[in-house]
């Protein structure tokens, strides 16, 4: 792979792996159409980073998409 190279992948709904509780460390797998599996690897900073701009995401939702429940408080 090309360095800088995007890689489109997704999200399966599998579970995060968890190596370490304290301090929290974990991996997401993500799956490229390739079936390459991308490890995205976790720490408490980036789980809540993560999460924060998810529930950015989804507030954007309209219609069908629109938020089913009220946003999460941001830290």
């Amino acid at each position: 792979m090309e360095d800088g190279a995007t890689i489109r992948a997704e999200f399966h709904g599998n579970d995060i792996a968890v190596s370490s509780r304290d301090p929290l460390i974990g991996t997401l797998d993500l799956t490229s159409s390739t079936d390459t599996t991308v490890e995205v690897m976790l720490d408490r900073y980036s789980a809540e980073a993560l999460l924060s701009v998810i529930v950015q995401f989804l507030a954007q939702g309209q219609g069908g998409d629109a938020p089913s429940s009220p946003p999460l408080p941001s830290n």
